[in-house]
């Protein structure tokens, strides 16, 4: 006979409006909202009856940063992370070491790179100091995860710091979503060529039965900080480094070069122990501080930072994309705010560090067709949609002209 669990509607609703402001744009989310109080209500009837199963995701392989295999749950199954995430994410902010900045509010890629700097800073003593900074990285950390073990410590860690009436339908959830093994169940999108350019360990069909989390899961977001918790409170706490981690990357700064060396032994050691893996033989860096470090996005030296290399050529891919079609009849008035939302997602970044030039260079390369669409801010930090040519205000006019 099945278990009988608890979970409320307003407690999924609750859970759908917030997973929805995230998605609202994606074609799933529309597809969901075209009937969401039916899709809930059967959604939270599976759930209280113990049937719940996740949905086919899709699968598919990306090449920037780099070639990487990405599994995009079903936005139902999205609502019910959400709904975990909710109750789970207090309490790991509780546990977590401050300078772990992966999936956190007020934490991120800009926070990390940030950090770094002041570190540098601190350690060596406004720059008066000499430092090194040492940065690690795991091999292949997603696909190495043992689902089980993951499963068992996440379940332990509810049952010891969460006291919500609901605690048991908690419990069901996460074991069926960690547990779950989405390249069984899924449908392949986009260049299934890519595949062939993934190593065997890299992808979640061959890497081994029971391992691996799919990448951009909020769940393997947050399974990923509670996996790595232990070693971030060692790096701290035992081995008293000044130490950042994002996801899989770790970076250490300190003023004795040895020290650092010596430390890195102890530290693989325990990440095998703790987190069952291992820290990638090839992708080590040891410097002297005044040469910097490249983390997260951003090249950081004492009292200045960069914008890594490869994230400037990321957008100028993305505007020779655009660009290549601009002359197309049409083309720029359909596209606007996809460029502009494409862009802008760089330029929000690249104003953060030292960028003027490199933000005025982007820019100005776009075609000359898109002058007719998008403004460019002062200071080139951004691009608006000419007024009249959003689709809201598209919408608008027909609402109106219909009224009329």
């Amino acid at each position: 006979m099945n278990a009988v669990y608890n979970i409320s509607l307003d407690e999924l609703f609750e859970a759908y409006w917030t997973c929805r402001r995230k998605k609202s744009r994606s074609r799933a989310a529309s597809l969901f909202e075209a009937d969401y109080e039916h899709n809930l209500i059967e959604l939270r009837e599976e759930i209280n009856a113990g049937i719940y199963a996740p949905r086919a995701s899709r699968a598919f392989v990306i090449t920037r940063p780099d070639v990487r295999e990405i599994f995009a749950a079903d936005f139902r199954d999205r609502v019910v992370h959400t709904w975990i995430a909710q109750r789970v994410e207090p309490l790991l902010e509780r546990r977590l070491v401050p300078t772990t900045f992966n999936g956190r509010k007020g934490k991120g890629t800009l926070a990390a790179a940030q950090y770094a700097g002041e570190a540098l800073r601190g350690v060596s003593r406004n720059y008066t100091a000499a430092c090194y900074v040492m940065k690690l990285d795991m091999k292949g950390f997603f696909m190495s995860i043992d689902r089980a073990l993951i499963c068992e410590r996440f379940c332990r860690f509810v049952e010891a710091h969460y006291a919500g009436g609901d605690r048991a339908t908690l419990l069901y959830l996460l074991r069926t979503v960690l547990l779950h093994a989405p390249e069984k169940h899924c449908v392949r999108c986009g260049d299934l060529g890519l595949w062939s350019r993934l190593p065997r360990h890299k992808s979640l069909f061959t890497n081994g039965e029971g391992l691996g989390l799919p990448i951009g899961d909020l769940i393997s977001q947050m399974a990923a900080n509670l996996l790595l918790d232990d070693t971030d409170h060692f790096l701290a706490e035992t081995l008293g480094l000044t130490a950042a981690r994002y996801v899989d990357d770790i970076l250490i700064v300190d003023r004795d070069k040895g020290r650092l060396l010596a430390a890195v032994a102890p530290i693989r050691e325990f990440l095998r122990r703790s987190a069952g893996v291992t820290l990638h033989p090839r992708k080590f860096y040891l410097q002297h501080g005044s040469k910097g470090v490249k983390f997260i996005g951003a090249v950081v030296k004492p009292g200045r930072s960069y914008v890594a290399n490869r994230t400037v050529g990321n957008c100028r891919c993305r505007i020779h994309a655009f660009d290549s079609r601009a002359r197309e009849p049409g083309y720029v008035y359909r596209n606007a705010e996809r460029l502009a939302a494409s862009v802008n997602s760089y330029l929000g970044l690249m104003r953060h560090h030292a960028s003027f030039g490199i933000r005025r260079r982007l820019v100005e390369s776009l075609a000359p067709e898109w002058a007719k669409t998008v403004e460019v801010a002062e200071g080139y930090t951004k691009l608006t949609v000419r007024p009249g040519l959003r689709t809201v205000d598209r919408v608008r006019r027909r609402v109106k002209r219909k009224r009329i």
